[in-house]
Protein backbone atom coordinates (compact mmCIF):
# COMPACT_ATOMS: atom_id res chain seq x y z
CA UNK A 1 0.00 0.00 0.00
CA UNK A 2 1.32 3.74 -1.04
CA UNK A 3 2.55 5.52 1.92
CA UNK A 4 -0.28 8.07 3.45
CA UNK A 5 0.21 11.99 1.49
CA UNK A 6 -0.43 14.96 3.39
CA UNK A 7 -0.23 18.51 1.73
CA UNK A 8 0.61 21.59 4.40
CA UNK A 9 -1.17 24.50 2.60
CA UNK A 10 -1.78 28.30 3.17
CA UNK A 11 -5.56 29.48 1.67
CA UNK A 12 -5.10 31.84 -1.15
CA UNK A 13 -1.68 30.32 -1.80
CA UNK A 14 -0.91 29.70 -5.38
CA UNK A 15 1.80 27.51 -4.44
CA UNK A 16 -0.61 25.58 -2.58
CA UNK A 17 -3.13 25.07 -5.03
CA UNK A 18 -0.45 24.18 -8.17
CA UNK A 19 -0.03 21.42 -5.81
CA UNK A 20 -3.15 20.47 -4.87
CA UNK A 21 -4.04 20.87 -8.72
CA UNK A 22 -0.49 18.32 -9.56
CA UNK A 23 -1.96 16.21 -7.13
CA UNK A 24 -5.57 16.12 -8.80
CA UNK A 25 -4.27 15.24 -12.22
CA UNK A 26 -2.09 12.61 -11.03
CA UNK A 27 -5.49 10.95 -9.22
CA UNK A 28 -3.35 10.60 -6.11
CA UNK A 29 -5.04 10.64 -2.90
CA UNK A 30 -3.91 12.86 -0.31
CA UNK A 31 -4.83 14.44 3.08
CA UNK A 32 -4.71 18.63 3.17
CA UNK A 33 -3.75 20.74 6.38
CA UNK A 34 -4.07 24.30 6.17
CA UNK A 35 -1.64 26.42 8.29
CA UNK A 36 -3.79 29.13 9.36
CA UNK A 37 -6.87 26.83 10.63
CA UNK A 38 -4.82 23.88 11.76
CA UNK A 39 -2.33 24.67 14.79
CA UNK A 40 -0.88 21.19 14.71
CA UNK A 41 -0.23 21.62 11.60
CA UNK A 42 1.97 24.68 12.22
CA UNK A 43 3.58 22.89 14.93
CA UNK A 44 4.61 20.04 12.61
CA UNK A 45 6.11 22.07 10.13
CA UNK A 46 7.92 24.30 12.93
CA UNK A 47 9.00 21.28 14.77
CA UNK A 48 10.57 19.40 11.46
CA UNK A 49 11.73 22.41 9.50
CA UNK A 50 12.05 25.32 11.95
CA UNK A 51 9.79 27.53 10.24
CA UNK A 52 6.24 27.60 8.53
CA UNK A 53 6.19 27.66 5.38
CA UNK A 54 3.70 26.01 2.02
CA UNK A 55 3.60 23.97 0.45
CA UNK A 56 5.06 21.33 1.92
CA UNK A 57 4.32 18.20 0.79
CA UNK A 58 4.31 14.59 3.54
CA UNK A 59 4.65 11.49 2.03
CA UNK A 60 5.86 8.97 5.27
CA UNK A 61 8.40 10.41 6.93
CA UNK A 62 10.04 12.47 3.75
CA UNK A 63 9.30 16.04 3.66
CA UNK A 64 9.33 18.46 0.37
CA UNK A 65 8.87 22.18 0.58
CA UNK A 66 7.68 23.83 -2.55
CA UNK A 67 5.46 23.12 -5.73
CA UNK A 68 8.43 22.47 -8.68
CA UNK A 69 5.89 19.26 -10.62
CA UNK A 70 9.79 17.83 -11.94
CA UNK A 71 10.57 17.47 -8.31
CA UNK A 72 6.97 16.39 -6.99
CA UNK A 73 7.10 13.64 -9.32
CA UNK A 74 10.65 12.22 -8.20
CA UNK A 75 9.12 12.75 -4.70
CA UNK A 76 5.74 11.39 -4.78
CA UNK A 77 5.67 7.35 -4.87
CA UNK A 78 4.80 6.06 -8.46
CA UNK A 79 1.94 3.34 -8.48
CA UNK A 80 2.59 2.50 -12.36
CA UNK A 81 6.48 2.65 -12.56
CA UNK A 82 5.88 0.96 -16.30
CA UNK A 83 2.64 2.90 -17.72
CA UNK A 84 2.35 4.01 -21.29
CA UNK A 85 4.60 7.01 -21.80
CA UNK A 86 2.89 10.58 -23.68
CA UNK A 87 4.04 12.03 -26.72
CA UNK A 88 3.98 16.09 -26.82
CA UNK A 89 4.77 15.72 -30.89
CA UNK A 90 7.12 18.58 -31.38
CA UNK A 91 10.77 18.42 -31.34
CA UNK A 92 12.73 20.82 -29.37
CA UNK A 93 16.27 22.76 -28.46
CA UNK A 94 17.51 24.31 -25.66
CA UNK A 95 17.57 28.36 -25.81
CA UNK A 96 21.02 29.59 -26.97
CA UNK A 97 21.86 33.04 -26.51
CA UNK A 98 21.85 34.07 -29.65
CA UNK A 99 18.48 32.29 -30.68
CA UNK A 100 17.41 34.66 -26.88
CA UNK A 101 18.64 37.78 -29.21
CA UNK A 102 17.01 36.93 -32.33
CA UNK A 103 13.55 36.05 -29.72
CA UNK A 104 13.63 39.50 -27.53
CA UNK A 105 13.97 37.66 -24.56
CA UNK A 106 15.81 39.09 -21.45
CA UNK A 107 18.02 35.78 -21.34
CA UNK A 108 18.85 32.39 -22.33
CA UNK A 109 16.15 30.02 -20.84
CA UNK A 110 13.74 27.73 -21.95
CA UNK A 111 13.22 25.72 -25.36
CA UNK A 112 12.74 26.50 -28.97
CA UNK A 113 10.01 24.44 -30.81
CA UNK A 114 10.97 23.14 -34.15
CA UNK A 115 8.58 20.67 -36.08
CA UNK A 116 5.40 19.77 -35.01
CA UNK A 117 3.55 17.06 -36.06
CA UNK A 118 -0.02 17.23 -37.05
CA UNK A 119 -2.67 16.14 -34.62
CA UNK A 120 -0.18 15.52 -32.00
CA UNK A 121 -1.08 17.40 -28.04
CA UNK A 122 1.66 20.23 -29.04
CA UNK A 123 -0.57 20.98 -32.05
CA UNK A 124 -4.20 20.81 -30.88
CA UNK A 125 -2.81 23.13 -28.11
CA UNK A 126 -1.37 25.73 -30.62
CA UNK A 127 1.92 25.42 -30.10
CA UNK A 128 3.89 26.54 -33.58
CA UNK A 129 7.46 26.19 -35.04
CA UNK A 130 9.45 29.04 -33.74
CA UNK A 131 7.58 29.02 -30.41
CA UNK A 132 10.11 28.99 -27.11
CA UNK A 133 8.28 27.68 -24.55
CA UNK A 134 9.40 29.88 -21.02
CA UNK A 135 7.63 27.62 -18.17
CA UNK A 136 6.41 24.38 -16.97
CA UNK A 137 3.87 25.03 -14.44
CA UNK A 138 4.89 28.57 -13.66
CA UNK A 139 8.25 27.51 -13.23
CA UNK A 140 10.75 28.92 -15.08
CA UNK A 141 12.25 26.47 -17.60
CA UNK A 142 16.14 26.85 -16.92
CA UNK A 143 17.18 23.20 -17.50
CA UNK A 144 16.87 23.39 -21.42
CA UNK A 145 15.58 20.44 -23.67
CA UNK A 146 16.68 17.91 -20.91
CA UNK A 147 14.24 19.25 -18.44
CA UNK A 148 11.79 20.30 -20.59
CA UNK A 149 11.89 15.92 -21.77
CA UNK A 150 12.03 14.61 -18.26
CA UNK A 151 8.88 17.19 -17.30
CA UNK A 152 7.09 15.15 -20.60
CA UNK A 153 8.31 11.87 -19.59
CA UNK A 154 7.00 12.23 -15.81
CA UNK A 155 2.94 12.91 -17.65
CA UNK A 156 1.13 10.16 -18.11
CA UNK A 157 -2.32 9.75 -20.53
CA UNK A 158 -5.07 11.56 -19.72
CA UNK A 159 -2.75 14.69 -17.98
CA UNK A 160 -2.01 17.88 -18.82
CA UNK A 161 0.63 20.40 -18.90
CA UNK A 162 0.64 23.96 -18.00
CA UNK A 163 3.28 26.03 -20.63
CA UNK A 164 4.06 29.86 -20.94
CA UNK A 165 5.29 30.59 -24.29
CA UNK A 166 6.74 33.09 -25.82
CA UNK A 167 5.94 34.22 -29.04
CA UNK A 168 6.33 37.69 -30.96
CA UNK A 169 7.62 39.13 -28.24
CA UNK A 170 4.21 38.25 -26.04
CA UNK A 171 3.88 35.30 -23.42
CA UNK A 172 0.72 32.75 -23.84
CA UNK A 173 -0.81 30.87 -21.36
CA UNK A 174 -0.62 27.01 -23.48
CA UNK A 175 -2.43 24.02 -21.70
CA UNK A 176 -1.36 20.60 -23.45
CA UNK A 177 -3.60 18.10 -23.28
CA UNK A 178 -2.46 14.34 -23.65
CA UNK A 179 -4.89 11.94 -24.49
CA UNK A 180 -5.53 9.41 -22.17
CA UNK A 181 -5.18 6.80 -25.34
CA UNK A 182 -1.68 7.84 -25.39
CA UNK A 183 -0.16 7.63 -29.60
CA UNK A 184 3.00 5.19 -29.24
CA UNK A 185 6.39 6.91 -30.24
CA UNK A 186 7.77 9.88 -28.32
CA UNK A 187 8.76 12.99 -30.34
CA UNK A 188 9.73 15.35 -27.08
CA UNK A 189 13.28 14.99 -26.76
CA UNK A 190 15.85 17.39 -27.15
CA UNK A 191 17.40 16.61 -31.14
CA UNK A 192 15.75 19.71 -33.14
CA UNK A 193 13.75 18.86 -36.08
CA UNK A 194 13.93 21.52 -39.19
CA UNK A 195 14.63 25.02 -36.97
CA UNK A 196 12.84 27.88 -37.36
CA UNK A 197 13.61 30.71 -40.00
CA UNK A 198 14.77 33.13 -37.47
CA UNK A 199 17.14 30.93 -35.63
CA UNK A 200 20.60 30.94 -36.69
CA UNK A 201 23.23 28.26 -34.72
CA UNK A 202 22.79 24.72 -32.70
CA UNK A 203 21.15 24.34 -29.63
Amino acid sequence: MAEQITVFVKAGDPGSDQVRRYLDQRGLQYTTRDVLSDPSATAILFGRLGRVVVPVVQVGERLLVGSDPVQLARFLPRDEPDGPGVSFGAAVRTVTAEIAAAKGLPAAYGVEVGSVRDDSPAAKAGIAPGDVITSIGGYTLTGGAEQFRRAVALRQPGDTMHLDVWRDGDTLAVEVTFPAAAPGAAEDGAAAGPPPDDSAGAG
